[in-house]
């Protein structure tokens, strides 16, 4: 029983298990109000309440074994020889030596399979054991990679943040010249339509002198004064 149990435990597609009927709504809100230690000793409840996370050891997963603690395992835990000597060294030499190896390793099992086809296990296994050792010398330098990785990620956002300030400034200095343009051109609209105001006035009252074209020209003056005002104000404000 237990051997089929495994066996669907690794399938591709596993079925659920067989507790997976204790799960209903009547036994889920009785372990909701149940102690832990009484959950357990019940047979409907206790597949019901979820085991401690893992701290040590190994678990397995879809037919597969995972270390709890994320770690590479070393060549002799994975039963495989190691080509290349402990301690401090250094890793691209060893890549290199392991690289020509390689090679030779190819190139003699070519002449057995030439001379003695069914010697060939032995030379697959070398090279095989060849590019194990070179796949976890390259491995060890994945924490050494994602901290380079983090380093360039956290280099290039603050290279692009730096260029949006720069825009943002570019931009505000550009705005700030056209609303200065804005003030000049409308203090200059002020001083002519009260100029232009004057003479229009003054010459669209036939007949009268300058006495009696004084007050119009006056209003004139002063409603042409508050518009231009009111605009230098809002431009005034913006800046």
């Amino acid at each position: 029983m237990q051997d089929q149990s495994q066996q669907h435990l690794d399938a591709s597609y596993p079925a659920p298990p067989d507790y997976f009927t204790l799960f209903t709504d009547a036994n889920i809100a009785r372990a909701t109000g149940t102690d832990t230690a009484d959950a357990l000793d019940n047979p409907d409840l206790r597949f019901l309440v979820p085991p401690p996370p893992p701290t040590s050891g190994s678990y397995s997963t879809f037919g597969r074994t995972w270390q709890v603690n994320d770690r590479l395992p070393s060549l002799a835990e994975q039963n495989i020889p190691q080509l290349y000597p402990d301690g401090p060294i250094d890793r691209i030499a060893e890549l290199k030596s392991l690289n020509h190896t390689a090679i030779f390793e190819f190139l003699d099992l070519v002449d057995v399979l030439i001379k003695d086809p069914s010697q060939y296990a032995a030379r697959t296994d070398r090279i095989r054991n060849i590019f194990v050792n070179a796949h976890h010398l390259i491995n060890e330098y994945r924490d050494h990679q994602a901290k380079e990785s983090l380093k360039l990620m956290l280099l290039r956002q603050i290279d692009n943040k730096r260029l949006a300030a720069e825009a943002t400034r570019t931009k505000c200095a550009h705005l700030r010249q056209v609303i200065a343009s804005l003030k000049q051109d409308a203090l200059g609209s002020k001083t002519s339509l009260n100029l232009d105001g004057a003479s229009s006035i003054a010459t669209s009252l036939p007949g009268s002198d300058s006495a009696e074209a004084a007050p119009a020209l006056s209003l004139q003056s002063r409603i042409n004064s508050a518009g231009l005002e009111s605009i230098a104000a809002s431009l005034e404000s913006l800046t």
